[in-house]
Order: C-alpha cells, then structure tokens, then sequence
C-alpha cells in the first residue's frame, strides 16, 4: 500500500471549491475525479437516492474504466430493497471500509464478482444538513484503505454535500427563471389572442340578433330557437374571453369590484338555471335567503368557473350539487357556497398547485378558471378551498363575509 499524499489530499479539498455547479450531475461527475486523484482509487461515485424509485443513484462517478463498466451492468442504481454496503451506509449514516470485498457475503454479488472490487470506503452524505447519499471509493487491490483515508472521505463528503446544495440551487433557480419566462410568454400569447376573440366575436353576436330580429318578424320559431342557443354560446366564449382578460389584470392589480347588496339565493339559482342541462344537472340547495355586500357580477363569475370546473371533471350525466349556507369563522359569520362533484377527485400532485394560472388536471383547459375564482374570492375578503378528505369527487367552498 502506497503512502497518501498529504498534500494532495488538502489541494484537492481546495480544487472541489472551484468545481462549477451550473449542472448537479457534471459538478459530481467533476467532484469525483478529483477525489480519485490523490488516494489512487480505482472509482469514486456520488450516490444520491431517488426517493419515486427507492434507489441510490451514482449521478456522479469519476471517468474510469471501472465506472464505465459499473454502468454497463447497472450497478450505477442500488436499490435499497437489495442491500449491499452502499445503502447499509446510507440507511445508518455511519461509515465503513473494508479491504476483503470478495470476502463478504453483506456486499453485493455484482459488486464483488462483476466489478471484481477488493477494497471498498462508503461515508454518508449530507446535502443542506440532511442524509441524502452515499459517496463511494473503490479499489482492485486488496486492504487498499487506511483510517485516514476513511477520515479523508468524510471530511470530502461534506465538501462535496455542500458543492451538491449549492449545485441544486443554482439549478432551482434556472427553472423557476424559466417557469416565469414561460408564464409570461404564455399570459401575453392568450392575452393577445384574447383581444383579438372579442374584436372578432362582437360583431358576429350582432349578426346573430339581426337574425333572430328578423326570424321573430317572420314567426319562424325553430330559427328563433337555434339562433338563441348560437347566441348563448356565444356569451359563454365572451365570460371566457373576459376571465383571460380578468387573469391580466389581477397580475397588475388591476381588477376593481363594485360592492353593493347581492341576494346570494337568487343569484345562484340564475347561474343553475344557465348552467344546468338534462344531461349534467345540476342541484341547488339553500335553506335560507342570504344577502351580503358583494361585486354580484364577479360572484357569478367565480361561481360560474367553479360548476364549469365541477361539470368537465365529472362522468356523463353525473349531477353537481350547488349549496348555500353560513357559517362561523372565529367571531365572522360568513356565506358558504360549496359546489360538490362525482369527479375522480384532485390528484395530490396537482393539489398544491390547483389554484395557480395555467395549472389544470384536464387536456383542453386553459387553467384559469379556479385560479380567478379564488382571487375575486379573496378580493372579497373570503376564500377559496378544496376538501381534500374525500373519498369520491371534490367539494370546492367559497366563502364571503356577511358583516
């Protein structure tokens, strides 16, 4: 065994603090060549688990023969559930030599048979205070390994934990750069296009009352009747032209809201009877008349976008139920009005994010509707919220004050 390089050792602690860390995955890769330098090791990875497949990932390793032929049999991924020293280190947090590899029946076949390592140093590692990997050294030779080497590792891994945080962040903050970029992009697409609907759409709603004018001069009641139905299409393109509209300006703070008495009862059974059709009903309950100060319009909006949510995520000919009623916040009293589906119910992924622009659980929508629903709510003073303890379908409440 070849006497270690004090030296060596020290300036390569201080090379890994120049390592670039614009990528994780080339500042690891770049971390491990210079760790296998000074102690003449025939390998060097950093294993970080990837919790979705419950396995130890070497996202780095040095650029060796021996890492290469790791790869080629798979032995860059271990599997917590097979064992080995790898995930012993990582699951305890303690660190472990050995210089007898092919010797030990804890260590895995391929490792000792395939890869033909003799010696072997697995040190826990830390990322932002937390256990997140393993690093790993490997030699051919046999009793490789010295205490000092061990204590050497050690004192890398924190290094090399820290070069990995700050790696992680850096790449954090290029994708929420480019998260942004692309909700900008995306706003001044759909605004755009959004102007442009309604420069189109009015005057095609004029042509339409025109005909509907001259179809009940001429007492064509079947015209009547189609034209009616093509003009409240209509009007559902226009609410949607102007929630895309509404979504800018509530990023400028720019939407107003006229307060003024609004009976609740009588609004919500308007937008059941606009809403509801024979094959998707929908169901209202109230047990009372209640009035609170409100922007009536922008209610109507926000209930209008959360039954639309309600009726695209529910079976054909599922019903919805729309409720009103009150109830206690602290000393507030306050109007409930829950709309409640048959869907399959928010998936925990999309939980977190139900609420933001352009998030959506369903291909075709646009992702506005709960997001502007949940802002006219707050502009309000109230709140928007989703029963997550369901067992089938969602149950979305809006609340108002009534004081």
């Amino acid at each position: 065994m070849a006497p270690r390089d004090c030296a060596g050792q020290l300036a390569t602690l201080e090379r890994l603090l120049a390592v670039p860390t614009a990528n994780l995955e080339l500042a690891l890769v770049h971390a491990c060549n210079e760790i296998v330098q000074p102690l003449g090791a025939d390998k060097a990875d950093a294993f970080l688990y990837d919790a979705k497949r419950d396995t130890l990932v070497a996202v780095g390793s040095s650029t060796q023969p021996l890492s290469a032929l790791e790869k080629r049999h798979g032995l860059d991924q271990l599997a917590l559930a097979n064992g080995g020293r790898a995930v012993e280190v990582y699951l305890t947090g303690k660190s472990f030599m050995h210089g007898r590899v092919d010797e030990d029946d804890e260590e895995l076949r391929g490792i000792r048979d395939v890869l033909r390592i003799r010696s072997t140093i697995g040190v826990p590692l830390e990322v932002a205070g937390k256990r997140k990997g393993v690093l790993l050294l490997a030699s051919l030779q046999h009793d490789f390994w010295t205490d000092q080497d061990v204590r050497f590792a050690e004192a890398t891994a924190v290094w090399v934990g820290r070069l990995a945080h700050h790696a992680e962040l850096v790449e954090e903050i290029e994708r929420n750069a480019a998260e942004r970029g692309r909700l900008a992009a995306a706003e001044d697409l759909v605004t755009t296009l959004a102007h442009d609907l309604r420069n189109l759409l009015n005057p095609v709603d004029v042509r339409l009352q025109l005909i509907q004018r001259r179809a009940l001069a001429e007492g064509r009641d079947v015209d009547v009747a189609d034209v009616e139905k093509a003009r409240k299409s209509v009007d559902r393109l226009s609410s949607l032209i102007s929630d895309i509209l509404d979504v800018t300006r509530i990023e400028h703070g720019s939407l107003s809201i006229e307060l003024q008495p609004v009976d609740l009862t009588t609004l919500l059974r308007e937008v059941v009877a606009t809403l509801s059709t024979p094959q998707q009903p929908i169901y209202f309950v109230a047990s009372e008349e209640i009035v609170v100060i409100a922007d009536g319009a922008r209610i109507r909006q926000s209930v209008e976008n959360m039954l639309g949510n309600a009726l695209k995520h529910s079976p054909a000919s599922a019903s919805v139920t729309l409720s009103l009623g009150r109830t206690l916040h602290g000393e507030a009293e306050c109007a409930t009005i829950d709309v409640i589906d048959e869907g399959p119910g928010v998936p925990p992924s999309l939980l977190p994010h139900i609420f933001e622009r352009f998030v959506t659980g369903k291909k075709g929508g646009l992702g506005i509707g709960l997001f502007l629903a949940k802002r006219i709510a707050l502009l309000h003073g109230g709140d928007l919220k989703v029963d997550t303890e369901r067992e089938k379908g969602a149950r979305f409440t809006l609340t108002l004050p009534m004081g």
